[in-house]
């Protein structure tokens, strides 16, 4: 007869110098740096199929030579950055942060670095703030960002509930610049880009995420324990499906130099459908780079008509 699994206990993982995420252990200012990722093409393929994005600019040549990965694929790497100083056994993702700064081509060899921001409580839960960067192997920035993650004050928390969808912050746009030139056609404010329907399944999380146990993503009996009614999918899932929608309607101009802010509303249940829409609030003048900037209000709905996900992209456009 065999017992139950052995696991390491929190007193051995501290030793060793992974003491158990908090909010009280936490320090403002204090940095982290990833391992090296390479991107190889099983990486690309995996993450293509996980977030249903098969644009041919990621798989043959295109407007920046050699095939590019998806903007989106290092996210992973920069919420990981945690990982290597403490053992983290759940949180919730609040916002997620991305300015895209150059194309990411097959084979890059990235590293990302980050500082704990801040840290504050709100509605009896605490947060921390990461500013991270992920630079290639020359040191030439990919992507920088910050992202807002809840920690689990208990052991077991409640189900959560939801938070307000909040109102788009209104840009500085230009009133008289109506249209822009898009990817495959004209772009005019007010109009809705082509929306998107996404099915979040075990095995696309399983592939995003990376399956483990303790896991609220890839381990029913732990998201169970955590009060959720099914394993959840990670927050940035559904960024990846906005910049699947930008990169359709912007193209290089959301590839390089477009920016992704996202408030995360309520968790994405394994088996839930999400809408996925964006509605052109306007233009605006881009003076670094002489183009428009344009500005999108981007949502993704379940199919219980439950607000997800709401916040703003913007890309360059003529």
């Amino acid at each position: 007869m065999t017992g139950p699994d052995p696991e390491f206990t929190p007193e051995v993982l501290a030793a060793a110098g992974f003491p158990t995420i908090s909010y009280d252990i936490l320090e403002v200012g204090q940095r982290f740096r990833s391992d090296e990722r390479l991107l190889r093409p099983q990486d690309v393929e995996a993450y293509a199929y996980a977030v249903d994005d098969h644009d041919p600019w990621f798989f043959e040549p295109g407007p920046f030579g050699p095939p590019i990965a998806h903007p989106t694929i290092l996210a992973n790497q920069a919420l990981f950055l945690r990982h290597n100083h403490y053992m983290v056994p759940a949180g919730l993702h609040a916002r997620m942060v991305y300015e895209f700064l150059a194309p990411i081509p097959l084979g890059t060899r990235a590293r990302t670095e980050g500082t704990m921001a801040d840290k504050y409580w709100r509605r009896n839960k605490p947060y921390m703030v990461t500013e991270y960067e992920t630079r290639d192997e020359s040191l030439t920035a990919l992507v920088r960002g910050r992202f807002v993650q809840m920690l689990f004050a208990e052991a077991t928390v409640p189900p959560p509930g939801s938070s307000p969808r909040p109102e788009p912050e209104v840009p500085p746009v230009d009133p008289d610049i109506v249209t822009g030139c898009g990817r495959f056609g004209d772009l005019t404010r007010g109009d809705r880009l082509a929306p998107l329907t996404r099915e979040v399944t075990q095995r696309k999380i399983d592939i995003y995420s990376g399956v483990k146990p303790g896991s609220i993503h890839t381990d029913p009996e732990w998201a169970a324990a955590k009060g959720f009614d099914a394993t959840i999918a990670q927050g940035m899932m559904s960024t990846a499906y906005v910049s699947t929608m930008m990169t359709a309607a912007a193209g290089t101009g959301f590839l390089v130099g477009g920016t992704i802010d996202c408030r995360f509303l309520r968790p994405v249940l394994c088996g839930d459908v999400l809408s996925v829409t964006g509605d052109i609030i306007g233009f605006a003048p881009d003076t670094p780079s002489g183009r428009l900037r344009l500005h999108v209000a981007v949502a993704a709905t379940n199919q219980r008509g439950e607000d997800t996900l709401a916040g703003v992209a913007t890309a360059l456009v003529d």
